[in-house]
């Protein structure tokens, strides 16, 4: 048993794989915040998989918090890095600055689509967009606000409006400025979206799939429509791939 591990800034995200199956998951809102470890420990090592896996790999955008994860779980790690994107064909020209989020994010969805090429969207606390060609290079594309980063950026160069609330549907017309605001966040966030996925497609293959996930994706995939494929376990998919394609 394999349990991939997605270290984020506002969640951690655990899956168990036997085989080519997801056989547990757990999701820990607000688990890598505090990088003291007094959350990661209450919240991962209940995790029973964690602790029977014959390998646990970890992707970490929270390098911060990455410690103390590894300390919670209290036992052997690999974390991928380094050693993972020096054997990958890369758009990037300094590696080392590529987000390991990011590859697993599209090799993830890779796998999920079965091959070939893909276009990969990661929607958390920033909007990542980037793809795969039918080689197998990695072509890094955009990286764009998340949504409630959007949301906060809005609040605080205009106060005199009302917080933008985007839970709710899209409403046209709007009755109200509370209307106008969550359709302006919610439409705008998914034309940037929509708009970058076509550059990724052109820069790989313009019939690519177009697999979204992260943790606001439940809230975009339904505006953006039947082109996207709203997959929630891409990055963990791509954590176990990553980890096949290039052995420890």
């Amino acid at each position: 048993m394999l349990v991939a591990v997605d270290l984020g800034n506002t969640r951690i995200k655990l899956a168990a794989f036997e085989g080519d199956r997801i056989v547990a998951r757990e999701t820990i809102e607000g688990g890598s915040l505090d990088g003291s470890g007094a959350t990661l420990a209450a919240g991962v090592i209940p995790f029973a998989p964690a602790a029977a896996a014959d390998e646990v790999v970890v992707v970490s955008s929270a390098p911060d918090a990455t410690a103390a994860l590894i300390a919670a779980l209290d036992r052997p790690v690999r974390v991928l890095g380094d050693d993972v994107r020096g054997q990958l064909v890369l758009s990037y020209e300094r590696p080392e600055e590529l987000g390991m989020d990011r590859l697993a994010a599209a090799f993830g969805a890779r796998e999920l689509v079965g091959g070939g090429s893909v276009v990969a969207v990661d929607a958390g606390t920033a909007v990542t967009v980037d793809a795969i060609d039918a080689s197998g290079r990695f072509v890094a594309v955009a990286i764009a606000p998340g949504l409630a980063t959007a949301s906060l950026g809005l609040r605080r160069t205009a106060p005199h409006l009302p917080p933008a609330r985007t839970r709710g549907a899209v409403t046209v017309p709007a009755t109200s400025t509370e209307e106008s605001l969550r359709n302006g966040v919610l439409l705008g966030w998914a034309g940037l979206v929509s708009r970058i996925a076509a550059a990724a497609q052109s820069a790989v293959q313009r019939a690519a799939p177009i697999v979204v996930t992260g943790g606001d994706a439940p809230r975009l995939a339904p505006i953006l429509g039947p082109g996207f494929r709203h997959e929630p376990d891409a990055v963990l998919y791509g954590i176990r791939a990553l980890h096949r394609l290039v052995p420890a």
